[in-house]
């Protein structure tokens, strides 16, 4: 049986290829489960600076496999459902966590949990053919995969609630509009514009990058005062790094930086 998720390492690069195209990478509990062994890999890996999480066949991830929940209603689906969030959200708080970028790949479908996962990224490349939508009121279940915190922190609690309770597809145009994605490009640019991001993000200064991170996912439950002296700790922590020596040293000499991420 072949692996729901495959963890691929090129240089400083994790991708991770959620692989289930024949039903478009919906999510069941095997999926769920390896989805978070191999984000934990990734995490724990210090080789690994950046990590790409990306669908293998034509979508992204079309939401959870309604074959599976139907098998199991009035036979166990709810302890089912709570396994399945169990492992998905160890595997979005690693996203989170992590001290390292996530970026997210998405191309066709964003559907549900796909849509939730995304969310969780740092950063979202989309293929111009992408769809977006939260699909759960459409099952009549409430969401998960983080959503429901990370939609109102993006785009306000009623731009939140829309998507939530109408479960509307819309595409890229909508998306970048809503600040939901970072970047739009043609599907067949998709694969090589996520590398070239990736790399220039695995080799930047992964340190500065984890704390920045870090900041970015506290200050909205920091006042200014707690906010301010995390910066300062931080700052200070990264002015002990080589990747410091080497930013100054670089900027002096008038050359690019060559970052090792320590």
């Amino acid at each position: 049986m072949s692996k729901t998720v495959i963890q691929e390492i090129s240089g400083s690069v994790s991708q991770i290829t959620l692989n289930r195209p024949e039903s478009l990478n919906a999510i069941d509990h095997v999926l769920a489960s390896e989805l978070r062994e191999e984000i934990l890999s990734a995490e724990m890996n210090k080789e690994v600076r950046c990590v790409v999480l990306k669908g293998a066949g034509p979508a992204f991830m079309a939401g959870g496999d309604i074959r599976a929940f139907s098998e199991r209603i009035g036979n166990g689906v709810d302890r089912y459902m709570l396994d399945l969030t169990h492992d998905l959200h160890d595997a979005i708080i690693a996203i989170r966590r992590m001290p390292k970028p996530v970026l997210a790949s998405v191309h066709g479908a964003a559907a549900g949990a796909g849509f939730s996962i995304a969310m969780a990224c740092d950063m979202i490349i989309a293929a111009e053919n992408s769809t977006f939508t939260l699909a759960y009121s459409m099952l009549g279940v409430s969401p998960d995969g983080s959503s429901t915190h990370s939609l109102p922190r993006l785009i306000g609690y009623h731009q939140a609630m829309e998507l939530v309770l109408l479960s509307d597809r819309f595409g890229t145009e909508k998306a970048k509009e809503l600040g939901l994605i970072n970047f739009v490009t043609a599907p067949e640019n998709l694969e090589s514009e996520t590398m070239t991001l990736a790399e220039r993000l695995g080799n930047g200064p992964t340190a500065a990058y984890g704390k920045a991170k870090s900041l970015l996912n506290k200050s909205l439950e920091r006042g200014i005062s707690d906010q301010l002296e995390a910066e300062a700790q931080g700052i200070m922590e990264s002015s002990r790094t080589k990747d410091f020596v080497e930013g100054v040293d670089a900027f002096l000499n008038k050359r690019r930086p060559q970052f090792t991420g320590e």
